[in-house]
């Protein structure tokens, strides 16, 4: 099995060799990193190509229309969905790995049949960490989010579910709360969730990629409250 690494980056170019490096740093090397531009107006692919040099391991996505974090994710993810062997990691482009054994611990997660994990995180300006364990029995859409990152699922468990589930009732794919608009459902698909009680994420809370915060927030809420 090996980790595909997916990550939406928007004007990230200030993180980027942080979040690089975690991922180079992994002591078990199953994995390849996707990085998408998602229209930057910083010098984001340039400080890529710069710190990736001929790391072949690492591919840059530059796009040429505004998707946001959750399309750029599945449009990704989607060439992965029928790979048995495939399992699909979200890191995004502000945010970083913090353990290099995160790679051993979700593979050995799924090498016992697993078909979604995640892992313990900690935000950098107080070190909180919202992840937790959710009973197999639960549905996911009324129990507490608590899948909050390392985000990984199977990849073959994307091909059960179609695009409308990532979109509003207008057939708009989501801007913002991603995070449970794409777990949501993988987490309803199977009861075989594993939470990995180890800080494996690193989530930049202090992150300027978002201009308008405010708007971030509410326009998340307004996702989440439509989601469930």
């Amino acid at each position: 099995m090996r980790i595909i690494f997916i990550s939406p980056c928007f004007n990230a170019s200030k993180n980027l060799r942080n979040l690089i490096e975690s991922v180079r740093a992994q002591s078990d090397d199953r994995w390849f990193h996707v990085l998408v531009d998602d229209l930057s107006v910083d010098d984001t692919s340039t400080v890529f190509d710069k710190i990736v040099e001929s790391d072949n391991r690492f591919s840059l996505i530059k796009n040429d229309e505004k998707k946001y974090a959750l399309k750029n994710i599945i449009d990704v993810a989607r060439e992965y969905q029928d790979d048995e062997d495939v399992v699909i990691a979200v890191i995004d482009g502000d945010d970083q790995l913090c353990n290099d054994d995160t790679v051993s611990l979700i593979l050995d997660e799924y090498e016992k049949g697993c078909d979604v994990v995640w892992t313990g995180h900690r935000w950098d300006i107080n070190g909180i960490n919202i992840s937790r364990a959710m009973p197999d029995i639960v549905d996911p859409y009324g129990w507490p989010w608590c899948s909050s990152h390392l985000r990984t699922f199977r990849s073959t468990l994307l091909s059960k579910i179609s695009d409308d589930n990532f979109k509003d009732h207008m057939g708009d794919w989501f801007q913002r709360g991603y995070d449970q608009a794409l777990m949501l459902p993988l987490l309803k698909l199977t009861s075989k969730r594993s939470y990995i009680d180890e800080i494996c994420y690193l989530y930049n809370i202090k992150s300027v990629s978002v201009n308008d915060r405010d708007w971030a927030e509410m326009k998340q809420l307004s996702t989440i409250n439509l989601v469930r």
